[in-house]
């Protein structure tokens, strides 16, 4: 194990999901049974809302990339219904002269762009390319997927703002030197791995891109990278941001980087390529998401249970929204009226209100009907769309 070991970060052993919070080893068992048949299938979609009279908001569909179950739930955001859990990242198992199917993806990162879905697989070292529209709710197993070999354990994906691109953050194996870190770039056109930049002696994580597309900027555990897209240079790493995770650029191109040692996002001007001010927020905070004006900012607080907002103008953090379950992953609607956030532990994704940050519903990822059925799925990533999903 890493000595980063505050981090949830799934991982395969034995075709058993755990993960490590906080410094404790906690072993999650997987709350739906997985054969070699695959993952379990209602017989039809069952709404898997907890709080049925009140979980509301604009029309389109969600996408979650639920890690510890292999698979990704697509959700009517209109009222947390959930279509379908569909497979993803899963190959036959080639030379067996079966119809054997190899469940090992864990598909910890997910980014959509128009109505394409890029999920990257660390289970078996390959991204999936989905197009969201030809999902078929009746059919779970034979997802419509092109499945991509990029490096070692890809965790972290993002698409270029222009969609040319899509970016991988392969952090390695968790043991042994030298490392393997590096990042991936596919060509969305070919779905070809174009280029592969090796970022030695790192675990690369997350991904941000400059508006213009100019820019990556890229977590790792020594700081943050910035790289010239076109040249694949490394312009300069930023350090001291403590054990950087989450990464997210502003429309006016202000960088913010959650720093899970110190508890704080660290502001940085692009400009400079250095840290200006830090904001406190709640402990090992992770993922963020930003309005699409870049006025506010959401940080999920994982080990505090709880979101902070941030007023991006002053920097000051305006409230503190209680969400239980170790809230990591966090994604905003287009028109940023609710914001999602998926619960690590519980399973649970809460759907808050922005307009008063209040929650308005929950619900268990996969077919829960109950609180915390959803335990062991670790949704791990969250993208929004105005375009529903087929049978929502």
């Amino acid at each position: 194990m890493s000595p980063r070991i505050t981090r949830p970060r799934a991982a395969i052993a034995g075709g058993a999901a755990f993960v490590v919070v906080a410094a404790v080893a906690v072993s999650l068992s997987l709350s739906h049974s997985t054969s070699a048949a695959g993952p379990a299938k209602a017989d039809k979609p069952i709404n898997a809302r907890l709080s049925s009279s009140s979980c509301t908001g604009p029309a389109g569909a969600a996408y979650i990339a639920t890690a510890g179950y292999q698979a990704f739930d697509a959700v009517d955001t209109n009222n947390c219904y959930e279509v379908q859990q569909y497979n993803v990242g899963d190959p036959a198992v080639p030379n067996t002269g079966t119809s054997d199917t190899n469940y090992s993806s864990t598909d910890e990162g997910v980014a959509l762009f128009g109505n394409t879905l890029y999920f990257a697989d660390t289970g078996n070292d390959t991204v999936a390319v989905v197009p969201s529209q030809s999902l078929n709710p009746d059919d779970y197993v034979d997802t419509p997927e092109t499945l991509i070999k990029v490096g070692v354990n890809p965790e972290g994906v993002a698409v270029s703002p222009d969609g040319s691109q899509v970016w991988v953050a392969d952090t390695g194996p968790q043991t042994g030197e030298p490392t393997l870190g590096a990042l991936s770039v596919i060509s969305a056109a070919t779905n070809t791995v174009t280029a592969t930049i090796p970022l030695p002696g790192t675990d690369p994580r997350q991904i941000a891109f400059s508006p213009s597309g100019g820019t990556a900027y890229v977590t790792t555990g020594i700081g943050l990278y910035v790289i010239n897209t076109a040249t694949h240079r490394i312009d300069t790493v930023i350090g001291g941001l403590g054990d950087p995770e989450g990464v997210t650029v502003a429309p006016n191109g202000t960088v913010y980087v959650t720093n899970t040692v110190q508890n704080v996002v660290d502001v940085i001007s692009a400009t400079a390529n250095r840290v200006t001010r830090t904001i406190a927020v709640g402990q090992l905070p992770w993922q963020m998401a930003l309005t699409s004006d870049g006025a506010t900012l959401y940080v999920a607080d994982g080990d505090s249970d709880a979101v902070s907002v941030i007023n991006t103008a002053t920097d000051a953090v305006t409230n503190t929204i209680t969400v239980s379950g170790d809230p990591v992953s966090v994604a905003l609607t287009p028109d940023d009226s609710r914001l999602w956030v998926g619960g690590l532990t519980s399973g649970n994704v809460s759907v808050i209100d922005t307009s008063d940050d209040t929650i308005v519903g929950a619900f268990a990822v996969g077919y829960g009907e109950y609180p915390n059925s959803g335990d062991g799925d670790e949704p791990t990533g969250i993208v929004m769309t105005t375009t529903l999903t087929p049978g929502a």
